[in-house]
């Protein structure tokens, strides 16, 4: 679907000016119907062309007055860019006069030509930053910008009346102390975003109606500018989504209105405007179709139309496929409610000239045949492969084995022979599906995961796929539900191998925004991501460990007896004197500590060989006492006894 802000007419009609995706502005011939010149800027990888408006100016430009003189009737093209520039391209001298700046880095929306009491050019720009600027495009100056709410797209009426759309539909109006503007009416608008603005002129210039039409929408509502209440004067059914539409000048209040639809047919209406709102919507009065000459009856699409305003009331149709165009000019009165014209294709002679160079031819193919392929592989006499011949002559026709090994760079060879080549990448697949849309086939291929199947993806992608790719795998990753970690390395590789491209983009920052939040809203729960991640994991190891020991202690049974060897009284002594028992453990570590105090191994033997030497002599001395002890205690037990019986004697 084109859009309309990059096809526009000439005044008189007699000029068409086309912009297409690749940046070439192309000037036809509306009355022998060639193509006069193209033309691309400098700037069209960097400032992408957004909008372009014809302009017939009444006086000559300096730029161009110093070194080619100018006619009155010298036609301008303004064409407003991405990067939010404004190149104003003259087509008589095929160049670039005059580069205004309105502002960087912010596309030009819409841009719209106006003329002053002194039949002087004026141009309006408006921009995504919301401001519209005045321009005097004969000095290079402007004044100073005019603040605005924001809009799509624009219409001038006068110099203090200005009327901006984006959904709603706003009349603006310049205070007397400044260059600000102040919203005089306030109209409904359409449900989506308002694609063009058309004013409804009279026949003493006065405008009081305007048409709109929006974006995927199949009414076109006519205001009054006088209006209180903000709703539309008329309103005209298409039933269709509007793609262009085009006014005749108003005769008697009577407005002639031709729509061009998505499907290609232009309808026609015819309303008399009498400042009464009419509730019902107003019905087409005709309909034409152009066709091919094929019994198919194939539809050949009408993207523009003109209304020339000349004595027979005729219309200037566009009609054809980007960038072919063919013209015709029809009068009003021979469209009637079903109106058919065969005519050709404009694109069939191109396409034509394509499919003439190519041929297919078959080889033929004997016993004696050598097959070589791309990879300079013969193939030996002796193979395995046998091949199937179809005629007594000998004629070999080859299996599809043969042929796919013939062609095959990289040949894997196995105790069973030579394998087929290996389809590693997606590329058909993918275009297919960012093509059509089908999701089906989108996520077949985003499915896969393997890193060099991936790359080997998006390396042979072409440039004009690179950014319809990464707004479908926005959707895959802004999206709800669970992520494929796969989406990720899709990502990854497609900035890797289109960095350049990517660069020159306009509205980058734009395009890679929702993966930078994306990136930026992860890792702010990481760190709490990765805590809860530790507990789980710590808590999930315990009940393990006490899952595999109540397990443990199930199968192994608990002692019936242990036994402990007591240690004998002179260990224990030992130990309670020296603080340390003789074991080869403890052993080593008193060695340590006496070489930390200066001392050696040898004196460290010999300290405890006193020790021990001491110990033994204290024992061996309370034995003694110990013995002596019970010796005087026997000693006296006799000494008792005698005594005892002495006195039994005695008695």
């Amino acid at each position: 679907m084109l859009s309309t802000k990059l096809l526009s007419f000439s005044p008189s009609g007699e000029k068409l000016a086309h912009s297409g995706p690749d940046g070439i502005l192309r000037i036809w011939n509306t009355t022998s119907g060639l193509l006069e010149h193209q033309f691309q800027p400098a700037e069209h990888l960097t400032a992408t062309t957004s909008c372009i408006r014809y302009c017939s100016t009444r006086k000559r430009l300096q730029e161009t007055a110093k070194k080619k003189p100018t006619n009155e009737g010298n036609c301008l093209i303004a064409m407003g860019t991405l990067a939010g520039t404004i190149h104003i391209y003259c087509p008589e001298r095929r160049a670039v006069i005059a580069t205004l700046e309105h502002s960087p880095s912010q596309a030009i929306l819409d841009v719209y030509w106006s003329t002053k009491k002194n039949k002087t050019s004026v141009l309006f720009s408006l921009s995504t930053n919301n401001t519209i600027m005045e321009w005097h495009v004969n000095t290079k100056t402007s004044l100073r910008p005019m603040e605005v709410s924001g809009g799509s797209t624009f219409l001038v009426f006068s110099q203090k009346k200005i009327c901006l759309a984006n959904r709603s539909i706003e009349y603006l109006s310049k205070r007397v102390n400044g260059d600000d503007l102040k919203v005089i009416r306030t109209f409904t608008g359409h449900t989506s975003s308002v694609t063009q603005l058309v004013p409804l002129v009279s026949n003493d210039g006065h405008v009081k109606y305007f048409l709109s039409s929006a974006q995927d929408d199949t009414f076109v509502y006519a205001w009054d500018t006088q209006c209180e209440t903000g709703d539309p004067a008329v309103s005209f059914m298409v039933k269709d989504v509007v793609q262009s539409m085009a006014v005749a000048e108003l005769k008697d209040s009577t407005v002639t209105l031709a729509v061009t639809v998505r499907t290609g047919t232009l309808i026609l209406f015819t309303q008399h405007l009498n400042g009464n709102r009419h509730s019902a919507a107003v019905k087409h009065t005709g309909k034409l179709r152009i066709v091919t000459d094929s019994t198919s009856k194939q539809t050949i699409p009408i993207v523009f139309s003109f209304f020339c305003n000349d004595s027979a009331s005729s219309i200037i149709v566009v009609y054809g496929y980007s960038p072919v165009f063919k013209f015709e000019r029809i009068a009003i009165a021979d469209i009637a409610k079903h109106t058919q014209l065969v005519r050709s294709n404009p694109s069939a002679a191109v396409l034509n000239q394509k499919t003439a160079l190519v041929k297919t031819l078959t080889p033929k193919v004997t016993r004696d045949a050598t097959i070589k392929g791309l990879g300079c592989c013969n193939e030996s006499t002796d193979s395995k492969l046998k091949r199937k011949f179809n005629d007594e002559d000998g004629v070999a026709s080859l299996p599809m084995e043969e042929r796919l090994n013939a062609l095959a760079l990289d040949k894997t060879t196995t105790q069973y022979g030579t394998e087929p080549p290996k389809a590693n990448n997606l590329v058909h697949l993918l275009l297919q599906g960012l093509t059509s849309k089908d999701q089906r086939i989108l996520h077949s291929v985003f499915d896969h995961g393997d890193e060099q199947t991936i790359s080997n993806t998006v390396r042979r992608l072409p440039a004009t796929a690179v950014v319809p790719l990464l707004k479908h795998l926005q959707i895959l990753i802004m999206g709800k539900g669970h992520k494929n970690f796969a989406t990720v390395r899709w990502v990854r590789s497609v900035l890797y191998y289109h960095m350049s491209h990517l660069s020159t983009l306009p509205d980058r920052e734009e395009l890679m925004q929702p993966f930078y939040s994306a990136c930026v809203s992860r890792m702010s729960t990481l760190q709490q991501v990765t805590q809860l991640h530790a507990r789980l994991d710590l808590m999930l190891t315990h009940v393990a460990t006490r899952h595999q020991e109540s397990k443990q202690t199930a199968v192994e049974p608990e002692a019936i007896l242990i036994y402990r060897e007591e240690s004998s009284d002179e260990d224990d002594m030992l130990e309670a004197t020296l603080g340390v028992s003789e074991s080869e453990d403890n052993w080593d570590e008193l060695s340590d500590i006496g070489e930390i105090n200066g001392h050696t191994d040898e004196d460290s033997d010999m300290e405890v060989d006193q020790q021990i030497s001491s110990v033994k002599r204290r024992m061996e001395e309370e034995d003694e006492e110990e013995q002596t002890e019970e010796e005087n205690d026997e000693e006296n037990s006799d000494c008792d006894l005698v005594i005892c019986d002495d006195e039994g004697d005695s008695e």
